[in-house]
């Protein structure tokens, strides 16, 4: 049996990213070891978690600090190293460009191919926070993808950066979930069960700036006969739960696995996936959100300027409107009003997700790459 060694910058909540590449690999035979960073050290140490064997590692620190985290990131990479050494490894997976060189090392001290998982560009990501220090982080961020042995990430267009200077091409494996998790649930029920009235408008994901949150959440009142529905951990955490404590409009779920948030898309009526288009990886990604509502048939809200936003107006599987709170309330406003299109958006939405970005294509992907990697090593 193959062992892989997965290595990530996060704790592992679980990654959504992390659990279905997991989860494929584990039902084609792989052993699967993860390596994560603990930031705020609240999690088992070691644990079995679905048939991965997770490791969690310090050291402590805070979330949005680019300096603590630049200061402790080679503290974690010791450790990982250490970590690894008493594992069985026939691959290993660096998650996002912050543990690529430790794979490098781990790579080059076993002998075993590296692959290079980008879930954005990790310089583009940051740039914001760093400023001019993007640009070095550019630069050694392609220098060390054209060093490994493959490299698969989330959309065309983040593709297309990341082949550069490489002898293959970067190879898309969409975060895509499996529409089948829904099969025997039902939407009532998940309603009843949540609370959620009237027309539901959700956004599951990562509570941090940039993704028109504050801005959902400040947008309806219980007068208009909408529910938001907010799920998922971050920065702006304590932001939505003061909002929610407010506004009986808001629900605040917390944090859900990745099968009850896709569950919890199904029972909505309108997906929220704004993202501000001044970042330019935001313009050139593809939110797992978006294909989730694809997967389920539901309407997607997102922004103007956006690569898959065009795409979104092409197909006609959502609202297209600007990075901007008018412009946002308006258009839902407009479809509480008018329900019935959304139902023909959620269908041509399903129809794009099995043409592009069926978790299908995204596994067999993901599988071949792997194979190609165990018959290298």
């Amino acid at each position: 049996m193959p062992s892989t060694l997965m290595l990530l910058s996060n704790p592992h909540r679980p990654d959504p990213r992390v659990l279905l590449e997991a989860r494929a690999l584990k039902s084609a035979g792989y052993e699967l070891h993860l390596v994560a960073w603990d930031r705020e050290q609240t999690r088992p140490i070691e644990a079995d978690e679905g048939g991965v064997h997770v490791i969690r590692l310090g050291p402590k620190a805070p979330q949005r600090a680019p300096t603590r985290i630049l200061v402790n990131l080679p503290r974690f990479w010791l450790r990982a190293l250490r970590a690894s050494r008493r594992l069985r490894l026939d691959i290993i997976h660096a998650h996002d460009f912050d543990t690529l060189p430790l794979g490098m090392a781990i790579s080059r001290l076993t002998g075993k191919p590296l692959l290079y998982d980008a879930h954005e560009l990790y310089a583009k990501m940051i740039e914001d926070e760093v400023g001019p220090l993007s640009k070095a982080v550019w630069f050694f961020e392609r220098m060390c993808s054209a060093r490994a042995d493959a490299v698969i990430t989330v959309s065309e267009a983040v593709a297309d950066e990341l082949s550069k200077g490489r002898g293959d091409r970067a190879r898309v494996v969409s975060t895509s979930q499996d529409p089948s998790v829904i099969e025997g649930a039902d939407v009532q029920a998940i309603r009843r069960r949540y609370g959620l009235k009237g027309f539901v408008v959700s956004y599951l994901g990562s509570l941090e700036p940039g993704r028109f949150i504050e801005e959902t959440l400040t947008s309806f009142a219980p007068s208009d006969g909408i529910t938001v529905l907010v799920g998922g951990s971050g920065t702006l955490k304590e932001v939505v739960e003061s909002e929610a404590a407010r506004n009986p409009a808001i629900k605040y779920i917390g944090t859900v696995d990745a099968d009850e948030a896709l569950r919890l898309t199904w029972a909505s009526d309108l997906v929220v996936a704004m993202m501000d288009p001044a970042n330019p990886n935001n313009v050139i990604g593809t939110p797992g959100k978006i294909i989730n509502a694809m997967s389920v048939g539901r309407a997607i809200i997102t922004t103007e300027g956006l690569d898959i936003a065009r795409r979104v107006r092409e197909a006609k599987c959502g609202i297209v409107v600007p990075y901007e709170k008018r412009a946002f309330v308006e258009a839902v406003k407009r479809a509480v009003a008018e329900p019935k299109p959304l139902l023909e958006m959620g269908r041509r939405g399903r129809e794009l997700y099995d043409r592009e970005f069926s978790w299908t294509r995204s596994r067999d992907e993901l599988l071949r790459t792997y194979q190609s990697l165990v018959r290298s090593s």
